[in-house]
């Protein structure tokens, strides 16, 4: 009777190393009663043979009968392998706990990437949309329907876009968008009037449509009429239109600090590894606590794919640096420039850009506890004619 390998592989086999004057004929006699023997080898007195877990009965009698020591080399097979993962069994319920986590956290989304949207709004807009049919980190992907539909749910909750793709690569999700194109706004036909927005002094005005009603070089008041609609002689109202340039004062309070604080690397820095798995990230090496005053931390994270797949379980190296902080001190004359280029930034966000700068005036300046205090006074051009309903003549 012969065993296969596999056999051998499911039911054990030995390797054993016998001694004594008869080794011979005992491995002769075990032949004669059937018992497979692999590698045989006999030098002498000594000898060494490999036999089926199913034939040591059999075998350890006629070594006793034959007067032959023999002793277990070696024991394969799974027979052993489940006796020696038995004894360690937190080590085997770890590794199988193990497996049984990466295929869970392969089957889930952990990355949500958007492209498309111009702004955070429509970013904002596509996350809620995608949060509001079931697309989020921590998702089961076998929870989610197919692309097309939900495609097509996703657009639904965003007005605000005219196509939506959806591809899911490994636990990673990339949502590709496209908003609309915003049209071309249509003009205001009604009869009206172009009124000031704020309060200043005119400096050119021309009107398109409509007749003027104020004078170069003249003050005016919110909502004071530049352009009227109103025609004389008796005619139609129309929608009055033109541009009225204005010069318009604005007041910035602006704070410098004469000592700034900068922060440089030393050189001196800490390498850590992680185990990432899906969100959660194990240390496995760099256990020491670096003494810096303040640190800088850079990380690499790995890509590893099995092709297109992304796998769940990444590997980051994290470097932490050491930073040092110097105090640079700054002139009152650097620090007055300075203020008049933030009053100068602060009026073109109120403007919105559309202006153009006349001249700047510092009023009150004053150095306190290490700090220039500043009201600066900046004149501006820009047009503040707005449209308004035509009053009454």
């Amino acid at each position: 009777m012969k065993y296969s390998s596999f056999e051998y592989a499911l039911y054990g086999e030995l390797t054993l190393l016998l001694r004594g004057p008869d080794v011979g004929v005992c491995l002769a006699h075990l032949q004669q009663q059937g018992v497979p023997l692999r590698f045989v080898r006999v030098r002498g007195a000594v000898g060494y043979c490999n036999i089926s877990l199913r034939d040591f009965d059999v075998v350890y009698r006629t070594c006793r009968s034959r007067r032959v020591r023999f002793r277990i080399v070696a024991r394969h097979g799974l027979p052993f392998w489940r006796k020696r993962l038995w004894r360690r069994k937190s080590f085997a319920f770890g590794a199988v706990l193990f497996v049984c986590i990466i295929y869970a956290m392969s089957s889930m989304v952990w990355q949500i990437n958007i492209t498309g949207p111009k702004d955070e709004e429509g970013v904002a807009e596509i996350q809620d949309a995608a949060k509001t049919v079931g697309l989020y980190v921590g998702q089961a992907k076998s929870r989610l329907p197919d692309p097309a539909t939900l495609q097509q749910q996703i657009l639904s909750h965003a007005p605000d876009f005219v196509w939506v793709g959806v591809q899911t690569t490994g636990s990673v999700t990339q949502i590709q968008a496209l908003p609309k194109v915003e049209g071309i706004k249509k003009e205001n036909l009604k009869p009206h009037d172009i009124v000031a927005s704020i309060p200043a002094v005119i400096r050119q005005i021309s009107a398109s449509r409509g007749r003027v009603v104020v004078k170069e070089n003249q003050y005016v008041h919110p909502g004071q009429v530049l352009i009227s609609g109103n025609l004389s002689g008796g005619a139609k109202n129309v929608p009055a239109a033109g541009q009225v340039l204005a010069e318009v004062w604005y007041t910035s309070k602006v704070t410098v600090p004469l000592k700034v604080k900068q922060e440089g690397l030393t050189g001196a820095s800490v390498k850590r590894d992680y185990l990432c798995v899906g969100p959660f990230k194990l240390r496995v090496w760099g256990f020491a606590e670096p003494h810096f005053a303040a640190t800088y931390e850079r990380d690499e994270r790995t890509e590893w794919k099995i092709g297109s797949f992304v796998l769940p379980v990444q590997w980051q190296n994290t470097r932490m640096y050491e930073v040092t902080q110097a105090t640079e001190n700054k002139s009152v004359q650097v620090a007055k420039q300075t203020a008049l280029r933030l009053a100068k930034e602060d009026v073109e966000t109120k403007t919105g850009g559309e202006s153009r700068i006349l001249g700047q005036s510092v009023l009150h300046p004053q150095v306190a506890h290490g700090t220039l205090y500043e009201t600066v006074l900046t004149r501006v051009e820009q047009d503040i004619g707005v449209a308004a309903p035509t009053s009454a003549p």
